[in-house]
C-alpha cells in the first residue's frame, strides 16, 4: 500500500491524519521535523510516496524539488508533495483548490476583505479573483514590506485603514490569531475596532478550524448577522486534492458531498465539547456526569473547579459581603476559558456562568452547547443562594433569553429518575430511566452533529 505523510514542526494537533485515514486508500503518518537536515533527510526517504506540508516548512521545502507546479511556483507555497516515477519529488499547492471549492458562487461582484499577507493569501487573492470578486484588498501589519513582497496588481493596506473598508461585502481572516489556544483574539479586536462598523458585510470566513467558532466569527454573527464559515471543509478538501493529485485519480469532488460531510461529522465529534447550562438545579452536573461515564468521556464541572481555586464552597464566598458574586464571577471565567481549551470533553457550567459575554464565546468556540430545561416547581434551591435571595422565578426571567440564545439547542429534564418509587421495590429504577436519558441525549447530538456536517454555515 502507498505511504503518505505530514510534514510540520508540530502535528499532534493535525487532523491530517484523520482525514487521510478515512479516505482509506494508504497509509498516512504525521512527521515532526525539527529542523532542514531533518526535511531534507525524510524527502530522500524512498518509503514515502509523497507528503503534506504544513507549517513552517511550505517555502522552505521548494528549494529540495525537482518540480514544481504551475500554481505552486504562481503562489511560491507547497502543501503537497508527490514522488514521480522517475523518483524525482514535484511540489504542488492545494490550497487555491480548497479554497475556490469552498467559496465558489459566493463571491461573484463582491467588495472582499482578507486579513493577513502570509501563504495563505496568496493562494485566497488568486482564488477570489479567478471567481469574479468585484474588487479584493488584503490588509498587513507591515504594509511596505508585503508590498515588496507581492506583485504589482494587489491593493495591500495596513490595518489602520481597516475603517476606511467597512462597506465590503466579505470578509476573511488568513491569519492565525484567533486559534487554539487564542481562542478569546480576534484580528479585528486586535486592530482595535470591533465588527459592528461593517453594515454591509454578507459573509465572514475564518480559515482557522479550531476552534470551529472563532471570535472573528462570532463577532460577525452577532454583531452584524451575516452568514459564517469556517476553514474545516478546505481543509477536507485540500486532503481530497491531495489523493487526486498521489494516485492519478483526478475525481469529481461534487460527487463526494458524503464523504466530505462524513469526516466532517468525525472531525467535529473529535473536536468538539458537549457543554450544559441552565438554571442552577436543573440537572446539568448529575445527567452530563452520568452521560460522560457512559460514554467514556472526561467530564468538568466548572462550579466544583471554580471551589478548588478558591478552596472553598461557592455558597460561601457569595454570602460573603466582603466578596460576593463580584469576587466569584472571574475565576469563574478563567475556569470556563480553561475548559474551552479542552476537546471531547463533557463540561457542565454553573447556573450564572452564561451573564458574562466573554465567557459564552469561549463555550460555544469548541461546544456543542446544551440548554438543559427544568420546570421551575422542580428545581432545586440547595446550597445556591442566588436562587434562594433572588427567587428561582426572579432569577430564570432574567436569564431565560440568555440561556435560548448561547445554546445549539435544548432539551427538557422533567424526570425525578426513580424518586417516589423506591418504596414500591422497583429495582435499578434509578439507574435505567438516567441511562434512557443518556441514550436520548446521545441520539440528539448525534443528530446535531449530522446536521452540521452538512451544513456549510458555522
Amino acid at each position: 500500500m502507498a505511504r503518505y505523510g505530514l510534514i510540520g514542526k508540530d502535528t499532534s494537533y493535525s487532523r491530517s491524519g484523520l482525514i487521510h485515514n478515512m479516505i482509506g486508500e494508504y497509509d498516512y503518518e504525521l512527521l515532526d521535523v525539527e529542523n532542514k537536515e531533518e526535511l531534507k533527510k525524510l524527502l530522500n526517504n524512498q518509503d514515502y510516496d509523497g507528503f503534506n506540508i504544513t507549517m513552517p516548512y511550505k517555502v522552505e521545502i521548494i528549494r529540495y524539488l525537482d518540480e514544481l507546479s504551475s500554481d505552486a511556483e504562481k503562489l511560491n507555497a507547497v502543501n503537497v508533495v508527490k514522488r514521480l516515477p522517475n523518483g524525482k519529488l514535484k511540489g504542488y499547492n492545494t490550497d487555491f483548490d480548497g479554497f475556490t471549492y469552498m467559496m465558489k458562487d459566493k463571491v461573484k461582484n463582491k467588495k472582499c476583505l482578507v486579513l493577513g499577507t502570509g501563504g495563505v493569501s496568496r493562494a485566497i487573492n488568486l482564488s477570489l479573483k479567478e471567481l469574479g470578486a468585484g474588487q479584493v484588498i488584503l490588509m498587513s501589519r507591515n504594509p511596505e514590506r508585503a508590498i515588496s513582497d507581492w506583485e504589482n496588481n494587489v491593493e495591500i493596506v495596513g490595518y489602520d485603514k481597516l475603517e476606511k473598508y467597512s462597506g465590503i461585502q466579505v470578509i476573511i481572516n488568513a491569519t492565525p490569531v484567533g486559534q487554539l489556544p487564542q481562542i478569546d483574539k480576534s484580528p479585528v479586536i486586535e486592530a482595535g475596532y470591533s465588527m459592528i462598523m461593517f453594515k454591509n458585510l454578507e459573509l465572514a470566513v475564518d480559515i482557522i478550524y479550531n476552534p470551529y467558532r472563532t471570535k472573528f466569527l462570532q463577532d460577525a454573527r452577532r454583531l452584524t448577522k451575516c452568514k459564517t464559515m469556517s476553514g474545516l471543509e478546505m481543509l477536507i478538501v485540500q486532503a481530497l486534492y491531495a489523493r487526486n493529485i498521489w494516485l492519478d485519480e483526478y475525481k469529481d469532488l461534487d460527487k463526494e458531498k458524503d464523504l466530505i460531510s462524513e469526516i466532517k461529522k468525525e472531525i467535529l465529534k473529535e473536536q468538539l465539547n458537549i457543554v450544559a447550562i441552565g438554571m442552577p438545579g436543573s440537572g446539568k452536573t448529575t445527567i452530563f456526569r452520568r452521560f460522560a461515564y457512559e460514554n467514556g468521556l472526561d467530564f468538568i464541572d466548572t462550579d466544583e473547579e471554580a471551589e478548588k481555586i478558591m478552596g472553598e464552597k461557592i455558597s460561601k464566598v457569595i454570602q460573603d459581603k466582603s466578596r460576593g458574586e463580584e469576587h466569584f464571577r472571574p475565576i469563574e471565567k478563567e475556569v470556563v476559558k480553561a475548559a474551552s481549551l479542552k476537546a471531547k470533553t463533557v463540561i457542565a457550567t454553573g447556573g450564572g456562568s452564561i451573564i458574562n459575554p466573554e465567557s459564552r464565546d469561549l463555550l460555544r468556540s469548541n461546544g456543542i452547547v446544551i440548554y438543559v430545561k427544568r420546570p421551575l416547581e422542580l428545581l432545586s434551591t440547595k446550597n445556591r443562594p442566588l436562587s434562594k435571595k433572588n427567587g428561582v422565578k426572579s432569577l430564570f426571567k432574567r436569564r431565560e433569553a440568555i440561556y435560548k440564545k448561547t445554546c445549539d439547542f435544548a432539551v427538557v429534564n422533567a424526570g425525578v429518575f426513580g424518586e417516589g418509587r423506591k418504596a414500591t421495590g422497583e429495582a435499578g429504577t434509578y439507574h435505567n430511566e438516567m441511562r434512557s436519558y443518556v441514550y436520548f441525549l446521545k441520539r440528539r447530538i448525534e443528530r446535531y452533529l449530522h446536521e452540521i456536517a452538512n451544513n456549510k454555515w458555522t
